[in-house]
């Protein structure tokens, strides 16, 4: 399946780029592990996302004024029939401004619940992070400090993706208004979450499918090289390190192992054996 990537930051050349960034995990999670075992990352659907509002931003068609209307169908006009004089594009445009069905609030949300579809099952997203000692982030998805992390090279992990870029967390999360193009809209959507979210110091990247993607297509293969480190928590069964320490053998990453310890709910990482 051929895939485009729209949206996200370059990566080239980019000084802003962070020097690694992170994926929590729970080793005992058989989803999880695949991300060792098999090297995959999951680009998931918007619509499993924990977050109700997360990429669920819908172009604003409720607050186009009458002129807004009447200039969409001006545009469409003169962009489909170009042959047509002024006087007949001006017509055409008044008389779909008084039929446009733009004004009906129920056509309306029909068409947003159709788009969101559409968008949610050709469209995948990696959710990231540059901090790996983010206490609530080791406790939230990584099982209290049980699980793992990984730290991946981004310039290697985004020649896949075509790049990324930061989660903004606004006050007010954004209006995508009607004459947002493409690129606009997608940025507004999915890299913009509720400032309650901000503890996250979320970094994301995404996939645009051109068909519906299955869940084979949403698990991309990442190279060995993009595997730098692999931080344990501090609660990290024993039995849990051993395990992933061979899996890493195994599987040819060639990672510096590093280890949390948790000390007046701050957290030290220091590189281990």
């Amino acid at each position: 399946m051929k895939i485009t990537h729209l949206g996200n930051m370059p990566f080239k050349n980019n000084k802003n780029l962070p020097k690694l960034i992170y994926k929590y995990r729970i080793w005992g999670d058989e989803s999880h592990k695949t991300i060792l075992t098999k090297r995959i990352v999951f680009f998931a659907p918007p619509s499993s996302f924990e977050d109700k509002n997360d990429c669920k931003l819908h172009k604003r068609y409720d607050l186009m004024t009458k002129s807004d209307i009447y200039n969409k169908y001006l545009n469409f006009s003169k962009k489909n029939h170009e042959h047509w004089n002024n006087q007949q594009h001006s017509l055409f445009a008044k008389k779909w401004t008084e039929r446009s069905p733009l004004t009906n609030l129920e056509y309306v949300s029909k068409l947003q619940t159709e788009h969101f579809k559409d968008f949610d099952s050709k469209f995948g997203i990696l959710c990231l992070t540059t901090n790996p000692n983010n206490l609530k982030m080791w406790n939230k998805y990584s099982q209290n400090g049980k699980g793992f992390c990984v730290g991946f090279d981004p310039e290697i992990l985004f020649e896949l993706t075509g790049g990324g870029r930061p989660v903004d967390y606004p006050k007010t999360l954004p209006i995508i208004h009607h004459d947002d193009n493409y690129l606009i809209e997608r940025i507004k959507q999915v890299y913009s979450k509720e400032k309650k979210w901000s503890f996250e110091e979320e970094y994301r990247t995404h996939k645009t499918f051109f068909n519906v993607a299955s869940k084979k297509d949403r698990q991309v293969k990442v190279p060995p090289e993009a595997y730098k480190v692999i931080i344990f928590g501090w609660s990290t069964p024993d039995k849990s390190k051993a395990e992933i320490k061979k899996t890493c053998n195994e599987n040819g990453l060639n990672v510096v192992f590093k280890v949390c310890s948790l000390k007046m709910n701050e957290i030290e990482i220091i590189t281990c054996g």
